[in-house]
């Protein structure tokens, strides 16, 4: 035996440096092919994949934006509105978040039924985010409503809450939507909203009391406390 050690195959470890190198090519080959495929044959999931690419593996956070700003506005690819908001809504450095366009990048994807995107139009509508959009509850509302009937469980969860504790004077509570909107969410795996469930079958909002379902939402519900991060989805 000698001093380096050996596979099975006879073959040497790579060494540390040789799998940085390895998987430096490897990320510029991709940055190549996606750029290609973007540039040249303006192939939006292509552009889309460069846009996550230069956030991922380049830390760019100039080069995400315009690629996903022109994949958005120019090419109307949903899901890089969404990612685009995201971006321009986060903070990163001397960055300032741009809550204004920010905005603007969710309701666009919104209008490409990006659930997402209709959900958080009305998260900063319904938090005003630094005093940039004024906080007005009632739109909130039917973009988490809108979110909802696109499947997006935290749409459902939000648009429920609304609809369960009405927020602001001007708004009335429906039990009777908010239960729909909660069981909705429970079925696509929020656990606090099968924990809300639960508590209105238990107390009859919405729905005469009926304690076989309320325990069959509480058990639901009990994954969170088997497994804490998954009540977080």
């Amino acid at each position: 035996m000698g001093n380096t050690f050996q596979r099975k195959s006879g073959v040497p470890e790579p060494t540390v440096e040789s799998q940085i190198q390895e998987r430096k090519e490897y990320a510029d080959n991709l940055r190549a092919q996606l750029s290609y495929k973007c540039n040249h044959d303006k192939n939006e999931e292509a552009c889309h994949a460069l846009g996550e690419f230069f956030m991922a593996f380049d830390r760019d956070r100039s080069l995400a934006l315009e690629v996903l700003k022109e994949n958005c506005w120019d090419r109307s690819f949903g899901k890089s509105c969404m990612m685009l908001g995201q971006i321009q809504l986060s903070f990163e450095g001397e960055q300032v978040r741009d809550v204004p366009n920010a905005l603007k990048s969710f309701k666009r994807a919104c209008e490409f039924n990006i659930g997402g995107g209709c959900t958080m139009s009305g998260m900063v509508h319904g938090m005003g985010i630094d005093g940039v959009v004024p906080v007005d509850m009632q739109v909130a509302a039917r973009h988490f409503e809108k979110g909802c009937e696109l499947d997006d469980k935290v749409g459902c969860f939000q648009g429920a809450m609304v609809a369960r504790y009405a927020p602001t004077p001007a708004m009335v509570q429906d039990f009777q939507k908010a239960l729909k909107m909660f069981t909705q969410a429970c079925e696509s795996g929020s656990l606090l909203s099968c924990r809300e469930t639960a508590m209105m079958y238990e107390r009859g909002l919405g729905v005469p009391t009926n304690p076989e379902k309320a325990n069959e939402y509480h058990q639901k519900s009990m994954v969170e406390f088997r497994n804490p991060m998954e009540a977080l989805d």
